[in-house]
């Protein structure tokens, strides 16, 4: 970091707050929206033995009932949670957005793909084809943590919804390698744990 820049309690408290904002969106639209658009897909897809069959996640499958407000819920305050440690986060690593954008879709789409995707419980036993079933939850989660930086970095960026100059926002950053190593590794656990499932799975 240049002598002189400085990170104040000010630019930690906005930046953990536009995370707030921009990952609560991000998971209204890409975990709740797409997750059931999703979930709906792979009813048609996949053969009549998942008609009436509860999901891991205590939704029947394919059905969008009025319990789907309790998911959008669900997942925008899930979203705003790691919406917020992102934010802090971020303080940690230096980069271009679009380049800190695709590593942390990459890092999001691994880890918490690997956590959707289970051997374990029904869905991804019973919903066909395995591929398509696997590659939505990897995707949303992927297009949550893209979105999240796109629109966090935005937010920081305008004036009407924070107060903090360009100049500033310069200055968020404490240094240039932790951040990378953390989505580092959120990537290769993830990447195991996927690998594991699929293999169990198939």
């Amino acid at each position: 970091m240049d002598s002189g820049e400085s990170v104040t309690l000010e630019i930690v408290v906005t930046s953990g707050a536009a995370g707030l904002l921009a990952g609560a969106a991000s998971g209204l639209v890409w975990g709740g929206i797409g997750g059931r658009i999703a979930m709906r897909v792979l009813f048609l897809t996949s053969n009549d033995t998942v008609k009436g069959i509860v999901s891991d996640d205590g939704f029947e499958i394919g059905r969008i009932s009025a319990s789907t407000i309790i998911l959008l819920i669900g997942t925008a305050f899930a979203g705003g949670a790691l919406g917020l440690v992102y934010g802090l986060g971020r303080l940690l690593a230096r980069g271009p957005t679009l380049v800190l954008a695709a590593a942390v879709a990459v890092a999001t789409g691994s880890f918490l793909g690997g956590a959707i995707v289970s051997a374990e419980g029904i869905d991804f036993r019973f919903l066909t084809p395995l591929w398509l079933a696997v590659g939505l939850f990897v995707l949303l989660p992927a297009l949550w943590g893209a979105t999240l930086v796109l629109l966090t970095d935005r937010l920081l960026r305008s004036e009407a919804v924070f107060a903090m100059s360009q100049p500033r926002l310069d200055r968020r950053f404490l240094g240039g390698v932790a951040g990378w190593l953390i989505l580092l590794v959120l990537t290769t656990v993830g990447l195991v744990e996927l690998a594991n499932d699929l293999s169990e799975l198939t």
